[in-house]
């Protein structure tokens, strides 16, 4: 009976680290021959249930073994801390082995290049959608047939409309913050919040209150139905990704019935938002056809505007409803994290330095005047806020919530010229490109007088990619018309200092904040820190508040690379 027990606790665990043993060697025998650089780690840094179990195992290993490689480049978000470090170390080009996939790292503007202008090639892994919920359907070989059908709802009228959207929400935060006399520390919550608006209200038609944020699901039939709203639905998928990409939204959605249960109700919370956000998706659907087919014109959403482009490419095959359902989630996966996280980075980068924020300023006082930013066009606003997008661009340069973008040789090896070297990527690996902008100047933050002189200046191709390639490249204005809309020329954030704090250390505090990331699915910030919002000019009464979130430093060598100034 002894021996029968023991069996059935340690057989499972053994042969599953036999397993992992052979997938390993077999895995390192096909990066030995590409003669780089190896670097081993136990999982793949994409295996969501290591992403959960790692920082107990990394940190008994580091304890008995110290910082060696498996503890250095094990972490999930390792790249936000090391960036390109390794590469100065180890070169252009780096082979990471793992039981799962083999990675490999590119940190040369040219290869990167390369790998984005070869689609076939490169294209991105074939199995990401397989473990994303309604996302199989878009992940597949006919990608860029989809993506072509795909980019029509990101005219410079959806993107208006967002932009409008985003400066409503980003008022009724701003009310929030100074009306509440108390110490707020929800700045990271906040942001989210705005996001999800945002993406709701400008994308797809359903617009919320931030002050409502709060609310109770909606009364009546549609709360017989529903037990979340489209807002709520979402929200909490979005914040369950990883819970759901380890146990799936199948399994979840068979919990829903036992939402009153201890234990597993919160479980079943999340299954039952799996269930209402489908079927949000597929009233929507059958609304927005519905509009369309009787000639009813509404506001251009993400929703109609997929319908449509879809109907028009149907001779040459649109989408089908499965198609619309995945591009609707991943649109709102794509740009809730990182439109949230990036804001919160960069609240806390101006927060540290206040300099930058008068730099800012003097550029939003020229464009807008006294116009009020709501009357202004978007389409001439966007092309002259070169410094906001300057300071937005080094936030996602440094810390990217996405960390790379990952790409895959699929079932067929590659050949790539890394510098002077020309190396075969065997099938199925994992490749991820590093900035190799490490090249950062000083901000001279001094007043300029011929700020309609100052351009956007972009980095050569390859050595730093913000969201992926392309003119077209679907969303490329709605993350920076997001962030554009919080820089309020008549208000101020800085950073609460502790009892007996200078200001440089205040600085160092955030510093030290801000570089204690994690991954969740994304990037973020582990610890929160403290803020305070001040309303200047025009007669305006100072106020103060306290917010908390993760928080952004990048030091006074912040974006002058990005900005060219053109003097007479």
């Amino acid at each position: 009976m002894s021996y029968t027990i023991l069996s059935v606790l340690f057989f499972p665990p053994l042969t599953f680290a036999l397993w992992n043993l052979q997938c390993l060697l077999r895995n390192y025998r096909a990066a030995k021959s590409m003669d780089i650089p190896i670097i081993i780690v136990l999982a793949s840094g994409d295996n969501p249930v290591w992403i959960l179990l790692s920082t107990p195992v990394l940190l008994v290993l580091s304890f008995l073994f110290g910082e060696i490689d498996i503890v250095k480049y094990g972490k999930p978000g390792w790249e936000s801390k090391n960036k390109y470090k390794m590469h100065e170390e180890l070169g252009d080009v780096v082979r990471q082995v793992s039981p799962g996939h083999n990675w490999l790292y590119v940190c040369n503007a040219e290869a990167v290049n390369e790998i984005f202008k070869r689609k076939e090639d490169f294209d991105r892994p074939p199995d990401f959608g397989a473990r994303c919920f309604w996302t199989q359907h878009i992940y597949r070989a006919d990608w860029q047939r989809q993506r072509k059908i795909t980019s029509a709802p990101f005219s410079d009228k959806n993107n208006a409309l967002v932009f409008s959207e985003s400066l409503r929400q980003a008022r009724e935060v701003l009310q929030f913050w100074k009306s509440d006399k108390k110490p707020i520390t929800s700045t990271d919550t906040d942001t989210r919040t705005l996001s999800l608006h945002v993406l709701s209200g400008g994308g797809f038609g359903k617009s919320y209150s931030f002050q409502e944020s709060g609310e109770k699901p909606e009364e009546g039939v549609e709360r017989e139905i529903h037990m979340f709203n489209y807002r709520d639905s979402i929200n909490l998928i979005l914040e369950n990704c990883l819970l759901i990409l380890v146990m799936g939204p199948r399994l979840l959605g068979y919990l829903s019935g036992l939402v009153g249960l201890p234990y597993i109700g919160s479980l079943a919370r999340v299954g039952q938002a799996t269930i209402d956000f489908k079927d949000h998706m597929t009233k929507m659907l059958v609304e927005e056809k519905a509009a369309i087919s009787n000639g009813i014109l509404r506001s251009p959403t993400i929703t109609n505007s997929l319908i449509r482009a879809s109907q028009d490419n149907s001779a040459t095959s649109g989408l089908t409803e499965d198609e619309i359902y995945g591009n609707i989630f991943v649109y709102n996966f794509a740009g809730y994290d990182t439109i949230a996280t990036t804001l919160n980075w960069a609240l806390y980068l101006l927060a540290a330095h206040p300099e930058i924020q008068d730099w800012i300023s003097e550029e939003i006082n020229e464009v807008l005047g006294d116009e009020d930013a709501e009357n202004v066009d978007f389409r001439v606003v966007y092309s002259r806020l070169n410094r906001c997008l300057a300071v937005f661009y080094e936030t996602v340069r440094l810390w990217n919530p996405l960390i790379g973008i990952c790409k895959s040789t699929s079932l067929v090896p590659q050949r790539l010229t890394v510098g002077n070297k020309t190396i075969i990527i065997p099938p199925n690996t994992r490749i991820e490109t590093i900035s190799d902008t490490n090249d950062i100047q000083e901000l001279d933050t001094q007043s300029n007088s011929r700020i309609s002189l100052e351009s956007f200046k972009t980095f050569p191709k390859g050595s730093f990619i913000a969201w992926s390639e392309g003119s077209t490249l679907s969303g490329q204005k709605v993350q920076p018309g997001g962030i554009h809309c919080s820089y309020d020329k008549l208000h101020r954030v800085e950073v609460v200092p502790n009892s007996g704090e200078t200001h440089q250390d205040t600085r160092e505090r955030v510093k030290r904040v801000v570089n204690d990331n994690v991954v969740v699915l994304l990037l973020q910030m582990r610890e929160r820190t403290k803020e305070r919002w001040a309303a200047l000019g025009g007669g305006l009464e100072q106020s103060r508040l306290t917010a908390g979130c993760g928080s952004c430093f990048f030091g006074v060598k912040v974006s002058l690379q990005y900005l060219t100034s053109v003097n007479p």
